[in-house]
């Protein structure tokens, strides 16, 4: 009987697993970001800055078979090229539901196999949040979430959106899981160049 109900749970976890992967197959790509759609983040951002990451922390809400993953994240503004600019902290964040099933509670006696606790976890396609580490700079395009200082990136949760968070490095502005068309990659080689490009277009 319990080995019945285990094998159970982890039937419906591989089944859950196998609709996240058939979903991911048959989500395209997003294009490159052209121009045109460039110019309507800017315009659609409440705030656009740089800066710094200087604390990361996740908190979970569970609700069986699912839970909510919230990530916060504090950046330390050095530039803002649209919104409040005496803004000191910009409060980010974002969130995205997982399956899980973790500490089986509601399967009697189902925790243990061979003696060793089970645990099965089971995540939907890639959610597009932004991807942060302390000390990372970043480039953000982030919308108002009705609190003080509080902002979510546009496009995030949304898999055919383009996602307002984006890597400064040595090599230029990177964009996460799509890429810029030519246009845009030009302006993005450097830091001062995209941020001399983002002010030329709201200058328009």
């Amino acid at each position: 009987m319990k080995f019945d109900r285990l094998i159970t749970v982890l039937f419906l976890a591989l089944f859950f697993m196998s609709l996240c992967m058939e979903a991911d197959a048959v989500r395209p790509p997003l294009k490159p970001m052209n121009s045109e759609q460039f110019h309507e983040m800017i315009a659609n951002a409440d705030i656009i800055a740089t800066g710094a990451i200087v604390s990361v922390r996740l908190s979970k809400t569970m609700q069986p078979p699912l839970e909510t993953v919230m990530i916060h994240v504090t950046m330390m503004p050095e530039i803002i090229l649209k919104g409040d600019k005496l803004t000191k902290s910009i409060a980010i964040e974002e969130s995205y539901r997982q399956y899980s099933v973790d500490d089986i509670d509601d399967v009697p006696d189902s925790r243990y196999a061979m003696g060793k606790p089970v645990t099965a976890r089971i995540s939907g396609p890639a959610p597009p949040v932004g991807r942060y580490r302390d000390g990372d700079r970043i480039l953000v395009f982030l919308k108002s979430m009705g609190g003080l200082n509080q902002y979510c990136p546009l496009g995030s949760g949304n898999h055919d959106a383009y996602l307002g968070v984006f890597w400064i490095t040595s090599d230029g502005v990177k964009p996460d899981r799509y890429q810029f068309d030519d246009v845009v990659t030009g302006h993005a080689k450097s830091e001062v160049s995209f941020l001399n490009f983002i002010t030329l277009i709201k200058g328009e």
